[in-house]
């Protein structure tokens, strides 16, 4: 039993990670400094910003949490750049960004906090 949960899990990170190949290098750069650049904005002098927790629906405060976040394809071009933010009391949350190209940077169109299962609902897993 144990042997096949292994064997499901290590397909499915091969799939996501033979999926993720799929953009340049300089895309999923792109991607990742277009989040960053979208956390700065938002953020106080000392890097927190405001979000709603989705399972909550609590008005939360919290700081980035991935210096590299992973990027994976959606759809028609379309990448979700997925992250994890560090609450004020310390929890967790993921922090998923939809991000699509307009000419040749990236702009982040939809913010999913802490609804993992709703992204990958989404990209049918």
């Amino acid at each position: 039993m144990m042997s096949r949960i292994l064997v499901v899990l290590m397909l499915a990170i091969f799939s996501i990670v033979a999926i993720a190949d799929d953009i340049s290098v300089e895309d999923k750069a792109k991607a990742q400094l277009t989040l960053a650049k979208w956390m700065k904005s938002r953020s106080d002098d000392k890097g927190r910003f405001l979000f709603v927790d989705r399972q909550t629906n609590d008005l939360m405060g919290g700081y980035s949490a991935n210096v590299h976040p992973m990027i994976v394809p959606y759809k028609d071009g379309a990448v979700f750049v997925c992250s994890e933010i560090v609450t004020d009391n310390g929890d967790r949350v993921t922090a998923d960004f939809l991000t699509v190209k307009v000419g040749d940077d990236f702009k982040i169109v939809e913010v999913i906090m802490n609804n993992r299962d709703s992204v990958k609902k989404m990209m049918g897993m």
